[in-house]
């Protein structure tokens, strides 16, 4: 008889997440193999819907894992008003299917994980901004802003969102400002976590601090290729991405309009030019679904967590 498969609910995974410090950790090497070509990470598939403010994305990856070769595929959909959901598929050794992983409160914390391991790749050990600006207040907000606590304990965020502020993840320090220029002024990090189909905005980058770091979490919802080349028509400027080939994959889809090729790495950053402002457009990539969903998967198994379905 086939062993049965576990799955992990979204309640399961809440409760197996490790601290944020080792999700950085874990989704660090995860970039390091997508760098190194280690991991086989082709670029996502979006399938068509009828309702053009929805996605479904089928998300494929092979890395290596805690005890071996693992191959995944995530299972992803949320927009047009519907959450963020989907379930990841884990195959151990390319063997058989071994579990079955909820992807909603994975994708959140991911995705806060590999702005950690841009922001770790960017500045190093003993950064210590003070000024963060944060545009969104969904669950992205949430997970970015626990990230950014772990990170950077001494930093205010100033928030700009729609949102009331019962809504968001306020901390001590935090405000929420009425003008997104309000919001940027001063700030050394950005991260934009606008839902997707925002209408376009101004955006006064002019705003952020000098040689500013900008983490894009929400494709061009926020900042357009327009922004990007007001940048680098003032200044060096600096372009990371988690996946290379998902990314240009992504701009030749014709999402991203006006956006440059990018090629650097977060797995595989290069020397900064001085002075330079830095931006991380990260899209989501399975390897470091895979990465997480490996450890918690050990951790639902030490601790007998997770239900087990039959084959």
């Amino acid at each position: 008889m086939s062993a049965p498969l576990r799955y992990l609910s979204e309640s399961d995974v809440a409760a197996l997440l490790p601290p944020i410090a080792e999700q950085i950790d874990v989704v660090s090497e995860a970039l390091a193999q997508v760098a190194d070509r280690r991991a086989h990470q082709p670029p996502k598939r979006a399938i068509e819907t009828s309702d053009s403010g929805r996605f479904v994305h089928l998300m494929p990856a092979a890395i290596n894992g805690r005890s071996g070769r693992i191959v995944g595929t995530k299972w992803i959909s949320g927009g047009g008003g519907l959450p963020i959901g989907g379930v990841l598929i884990v195959e151990e050794q390319a063997t058989s299917v071994r579990s079955l992983v909820s992807a909603g409160a994975l994708t959140a914390a991911r995705t806060a994980a590999v702005s950690g391991a841009a922001l770790r790749a960017v500045h190093g050990d003993g950064y210590s901004p003070n000024r963060i600006a944060l545009v969104g207040g969904g669950v992205q907000a949430h997970s970015h802003r626990a990230m950014l606590a772990a990170l950077y304990p001494q930093a205010g965020v100033s928030f700009y969102t729609r949102r009331s502020a019962s809504e968001l993840p306020l901390r001590a320090g935090d405000r929420v400002t009425e003008r997104l220029e309000e919001a940027l002024h001063g700030a050394e990090i950005l991260v934009t976590a606008a839902a997707f189909g925002t209408p376009p905005r101004s955006v006064a980058l002019n705003e952020l601090a000098s040689g500013a770091t900008i983490i894009v979490i929400d494709y061009d919802s926020t900042l357009r290729g327009e922004h990007v080349a007001l940048l680098r028509a003032h200044g060096p400027v600096r372009l990371m991405t988690d996946s290379a080939e998902q990314f240009n994959a992504t701009r030749e889809t014709g999402k991203l309009e006006g956006w440059p090729e990018i090629h650097e790495e977060i797995g595989a950053p290069r020397a900064p030019e001085p002075g330079a402002v830095t931006i991380v457009n990260h899209l989501g990539i399975a390897a470091c679904d895979l990465a997480l969903a490996d450890l918690l998967l050990e951790r639902a198994l030490e601790r007998g967590v997770g239900t087990l379905l039959p084959r």
